[in-house]
């Protein structure tokens, strides 16, 4: 009794030690989670080509800062092309509106025929309004639209520190993660508590969720983008190319998409055609809208599904899941986050029931 005992506290101590360490370490890291788990993801993905370069460099450092180099390049470089395309757009636009005062005579400007029906409705609607001038609604929109933007980015410039932050934890986390891989991925296949089979089921899963969620994504987004292009093409929208290459950018973020590049241009295509009694402009707005919809943005909900799930294995209706859960409880990146965690779900019941099925052999 008295053995049994002197090897009984020294192990609950170190359990209740090792368990007070392990809460501590993660309230220490939980700001910085979604930061480590990206650039763990990003490294992972990066990796073969680590090894590929790594075999001209015959250093790790150096192989390491080559593509870290390369992957804040990709991360970057096409979000400063775009935020270059859209404030040079934007400030088109507002120059425009500035140099036709549009908010004091907007029915002068695009009503160039008071007798067209359209510009008669639209005169004959504000009529019922509290302020029949038109002109009201447009400066008070405009006045709210105005403000929505100067809130939301002094709030980015007051978040911008944080965000420096973060990306560069995730630099720093990708490059250490692709120096020193090996070794931290043979620390973490020791401690998983699994037989060697079943570790490596695991693994094999892992590794087959994680890339098909990448690529899938990729791969859904080029093809959103060529759709965009090729219905502005159709469509006779101008630098059709251009903006496809945009809806590609775009469709890889969460909830808005694509929409945020097909939706204005259809709006004001619908707003313009109607004002000016253009019904080429009204007629191709609504089929830009339509073929928004139920192509463009369609696409990534029937085809992402199918993609993912055929290479990973997985059904699509838990890629679905996955991927709305995913986005919901982790942000961006749980696009890969969700549907991994759900396939690591099935694969751990699988395991389950095998060890199920040998226990029952002897009983």
């Amino acid at each position: 009794g008295e053995n049994i005992k002197s090897r009984l506290i020294p192990r609950i101590f170190f359990s209740a030690l090792s368990l007070a360490v392990l809460l501590l370490a993660f309230y220490i890291t939980k700001p910085f989670l979604p930061v480590l788990v990206t650039g763990a993801i990003i490294a992972y993905l990066a990796y073969p080509l680590y090894e590929k370069m790594l075999i001209y460099t015959k250093s790790n450092s150096l192989s390491s800062s080559i593509v870290t180099i390369l992957i804040i390049l990709i991360l970057t470089l096409p979000f400063i092309f775009v935020l270059g395309i859209v404030s040079k757009e934007a400030y088109d636009t507002y120059t425009t509106l500035n140099q036709h005062n549009i908010g004091t005579n907007f029915l002068k400007i695009v009503c160039k025929d008071e007798n067209w029906l359209s510009c008669k409705a639209t005169k004959s609607f504000t009529g019922f309004l509290p302020e029949s001038d038109l002109d009201y609604y447009i400066q008070a929109t405009i006045k709210k639209i105005t403000e929505f933007i100067i809130k939301n980015v002094s709030q980015f410039v007051a978040a911008v520190p944080a965000i420096l932050l973060n990306f560069f934890v995730m630099v720093f986390v990708v490059y250490y993660l692709l120096k020193d891989g090996k070794v931290i991925g043979r620390k973490i296949k020791d401690i998983l508590p699994l037989k060697d089979a079943h570790k490596q089921h695991v693994l094999n899963k892992f590794h087959e969720v994680t890339y098909a969620t990448f690529y899938g994504n990729i791969l859904v987004a080029i093809i959103q983008g060529f759709l965009g292009g090729i219905g502005f093409f159709l469509l006779g929208i101008p630098s059709p190319i251009l903006w496809g290459f945009v809806m590609s950018l775009f469709a890889l973020l969460p909830y808005f998409g694509t929409a945020i590049v097909w939706l204005p241009t259809s709006l004001n295509l619908i707003f313009i055609g109607y004002l000016q009694n253009d019904s080429s402009s009204t007629t191709r707005g609504i089929v830009l809208v339509l073929y928004g919809i139920f192509v463009i943005s369609s696409i990534d909900n029937i085809l992402k599904p199918k993609l993912i799930g055929a290479k990973a294995n997985v059904h699509p209706i838990l890629v679905l899941l996955g991927v709305l859960g995913g986005l919901n409880l982790f942000g961006f990146i749980g696009i890969i986050l969700g549907p991994l965690v759900l396939a690591l779900l099935v694969t751990f019941v699988d395991i389950y029931e095998e060890e199920k099925a040998e226990l029952q052999k002897y009983f």
